[in-house]
């Protein structure tokens, strides 16, 4: 698949995400916008579960290209090997998040519930993520042109830490899922401005692809 067009999918991917959601968040009754994390989108009583799922999952198979591009933009070593890693925990624990679901106490393996499995999994997704809009300035902090884009990717880590500490700590629970949404909203810009980023740099430099 030529690069340009994976950079195309990864743009994609936020955008499709967040009309699913919306389509998820229309037909649910019952639910918060302000106070419901997004996960209860399919959790127990959720009105088409799926729906929800259907948009975590599409998504995280959309972002896999961004693995492949961050490593060869990286240089095809060790540095950009690590990236792509990020990507496919991102990605893959992300889908295990949308399978296991909140708020189901099923047992899944010994004592372990599925409710566990989707918290777990969605952290370290998250967490990936998080590590990729800091480790990856860091990475690419040799290359000429990317200043800018290094120092939006600063920016959109530190406010979304900023953003997780009182969703975490749930200082404010009355607007967890607000505060959710707008810390998924800055990764996902991250995923955005990276794509077309990486779009304008292989039209630049379309022998380095």
């Amino acid at each position: 698949m030529r690069a340009w067009r994976m950079t195309m999918i990864v743009a994609f991917a936020p955008f499709f995400f967040i009309a699913v959601s919306a389509v998820s968040t229309w037909i649910a009754t019952d639910y918060n916008l302000l106070s419901d994390n997004m996960s209860k989108l399919s959790g127990p009583g959720a009105q088409h579960p799926w729906v929800f799922q259907l948009g975590v999952v599409g998504y995280a198979l959309l972002i896999q290209c961004l693995g492949p591009l961050l490593y060869w933009q990286a240089g095809q070593n060790s540095h950009g090997a690590l990236l792509w890693g990020l990507v496919v925990i991102y990605s893959l624990l992300g889908i295990m998040a949308a399978v296991f679901r909140d708020g189901y106490n099923t047992l899944v393996i010994g004592e372990i519930t599925e409710n566990t499995v989707h918290y777990f999994a969605a952290r370290i997704s998250f967490s990936a993520v998080w590590l990729l809009t800091f480790l990856t300035p860091w990475v690419l902090r040799h290359q000429e042109g990317w200043l800018k884009w290094k120092r939006l990717s600063v920016a959109i880590g530190i406010i979304t830490t900023i953003l997780v500490i009182p969703f975490v700590a749930e200082i404010w629970p009355s607007y967890q899922g607000l505060i959710q949404r707008l810390f998924f909203a800055t990764t996902m810009l991250w995923i955005l401005v990276t794509a077309i980023k990486l779009n304008t740099e292989i039209l630049y430099n379309p022998a380095h692809h």
